[in-house]
């Protein structure tokens, strides 16, 4: 069996959902907080601040542009990442990448840590985080790529309910 693939993810569609909906929640609290509270107090009104910044925050990290990456692997197990707004099949290469420890692939959500790599094999770089849902992949894509980063990591074929690649 080759473990090449080729998989985009895409951001969350129900994770976004959910960010908008506590961002509107928090705004709507530090809305009661602030003027339907009976008590004016300063404490009272930095309370409505906090809550009130901390909603607008989700809220434009739930609305803002989504960034697509695609995630290539090779039959001999090389990782190519590749980071845009509007990812087309054609796109040019990426960067080569290594799976750090800590990386955490679980039944419903991957936690991946790619660092760049240079071409001797050493870290070339600040590392990034991708975060995979099984509704940022398509359908069969989530279990393929959970088993090809499991085999990359030289953890074997096998994902079991919980694992931490360290």
């Amino acid at each position: 069996m080759s473990i090449a693939m080729t998989v985009v993810v895409a951001p969350s569609r129900r994770l976004r959902m959910l960010a908008a909906g506590f961002g509107a929640s928090l705004a709507a609290a530090a809305l009661a907080a602030g003027l339907l509270s009976p008590v004016h107090t300063p404490a009272g009104t930095l309370v409505a601040a906090t809550l009130l910044f901390a909603g607008l925050c989700l809220l434009h990290a739930a609305l803002r542009p989504a960034m697509v990456h695609r995630i290539d692997i090779s039959g001999v197990g090389r990782l190519r990442l590749t980071v845009q707004q509007d990812l087309r099949p054609d796109a040019p290469g990426g960067m080569q990448v290594a799976l750090l420890p800590g990386s955490t692939l679980w039944p419903q959500l991957m936690l991946l840590r790619l660092a760049p790599v240079d071409a001797a094999g050493g870290r070339a770089g600040r590392g990034c985080c991708v975060v995979v849902f099984p509704d940022s992949v398509a359908p069969d894509a989530f279990r393929a790529l959970a088993v090809a980063l499991g085999a990359v990591a030289g953890l074997g074929a096998v994902v079991v309910n919980e694992r931490e690649i360290g």
